[in-house]
């Protein structure tokens, strides 16, 4: 792993394609190559396409260099890629939070997502990663659905509140939710 300095810059590479096996490893190859460094991703087949979100960062000019070869990537592994700059981790820091997981399942209907999400956008609450699937039940074969989110609570507001919002959302939508500190006590 290489050392971070002050002066790097970071990008974020958004891919999507067809999945096939070898993609993690073309799309690592072109930044190792170009001397960035995966500082974080996210990565996951839906459907039948592959979508990379990663972090990378280096120097000014091996970020120019990633971002100027792009079309180079796109034709070697047929992902539709996208950069952007961004901002280092530690500077997009907001006001002292606590970190929590939310939970929330249910018989799979339209929705969940909308209502979760809307609900924790007007509490103040950043979703900060959200994974969700339908999924058959394994006796009766009903779709079910199941959602994991990580949100930053800010310290102003306090997980109680966010947990009577959650309450909220689980009567309308008759959903089982959990919301509980990742903090360690």
């Amino acid at each position: 792993m290489r050392r971070m300095t002050q002066q790097d810059v970071y990008v974020v590479l958004s891919c999507l394609g067809p999945d096939r096996p070898g993609l993690v490893a073309e799309v690592t190859e072109y930044l190792t190559r170009h001397g960035g460094n995966v500082e974080d991703s996210r990565m996951a087949i839906l459907g039948a396409e592959f979508g990379i979100l990663l972090l990378a960062s280096g120097p000014p000019e091996t970020v120019d260099a990633i971002e100027k070869d792009l079309s180079e990537l796109q034709k070697s592994t047929g992902l539709t890629v996208l950069a952007r700059r961004t901002k280092a981790p530690e500077e997009h820091r907001r006001a002292p939070t606590v970190p929590c997981a939310v939970t929330a399942e249910a018989l799979d209907h339209e929705g969940i997502v909308r209502s979760v999400a809307r609900a924790l956008a007007h509490a103040g609450v950043n979703i900060v990663s959200l994974e969700a699937t339908a999924y058959a039940a394994p006796v009766t074969g009903s779709q079910l659905f199941r959602m994991e989110a990580r949100i930053d609570v800010p310290q102003s507001i306090g997980v109680s509140k966010v947990r009577k919002v959650m309450d909220a959302v689980a009567e309308e939508q008759n959903l089982e939710i959990e919301v509980r500190s990742l903090i360690k006590s």
